[in-house]
């Protein structure tokens, strides 16, 4: 984007810093604001009347929240919480529609962003039709950034956050994990899985 754009974006900008765990807003709130991750992670959230939670999504730095508000003013499409203490940069709606107008650069990026998103949700909800919960967890394992030599997955994400991920329980999770160890295809640690065999993985999930 030209320097002049990137100025009048930044001058609206505020930074807000939100502990781990804090919830920034609720699906259905109003809204009126892109948000930039800086550092740290957020979580989507769908919940259910009855509580139940499914994981949509977990944001990391350069992400961001809220193209569907930017697009059409309408209330959040998911609840947003902090997955850790994490600092995001609030970007007024009208100060994005101001700079969009006539930057064709940021409104690629905002349509891309879009379109990355709606191909998510549109594989998220293949999965969880076609593929049974380990084959959805070792899909999710495999998918996730790995250091340690390309073969170690480090997470945010606790057990019970990678479960709603999935759209499974806690225990069908250690189950499918458990059953991933027996055969020799990964060890699990504390917030971290060592994937010992990434092709068997990748044949599992077919």
């Amino acid at each position: 984007m030209p320097e002049a754009d990137i100025h009048r974006l930044a001058v609206a900008a505020t930074p807000r810093r939100y502990p781990r765990g804090q919830l920034l807003f609720y699906e259905g709130d109003t809204a009126d604001s892109l948000l930039v991750v800086v550092d740290g992670s957020l979580k989507a959230i769908s919940t259910s009347p009855q509580g139940e939670e499914l994981l949509l999504a977990v944001l990391e730095p350069g992400e961001t929240v809220g193209e569907l508000t930017v697009a059409d003013g309408g209330p959040r499409s998911a609840t947003i919480a902090a997955l850790s203490d994490v600092t995001v940069l609030r970007l007024p709606r009208e100060a994005v529609l101001a700079v969009a107008d006539h930057s064709p650069t940021l409104t690629r990026a905002l349509l891309a962003s879009l379109a990355s998103t709606v191909r998510r949700l549109t594989g998220d909800a293949a999965d969880l039709v076609f593929l049974d919960v380990p084959r959805r967890v070792a899909k999710l394992l495999l998918g996730l950034p790995r250091t340690g030599g390309d073969d170690v997955v480090r997470t945010r994400m606790t057990q019970t956050e990678l479960a709603e991920r999935v759209g499974a329980s806690r225990q069908s999770l250690n189950a499918a994990l458990q059953g991933f160890q027996r055969r020799g295809w990964l060890t699990v640690g504390a917030q971290e899985y060592r994937l010992r065999d990434v092709e068997a993985l990748r044949r599992f999930v077919g």
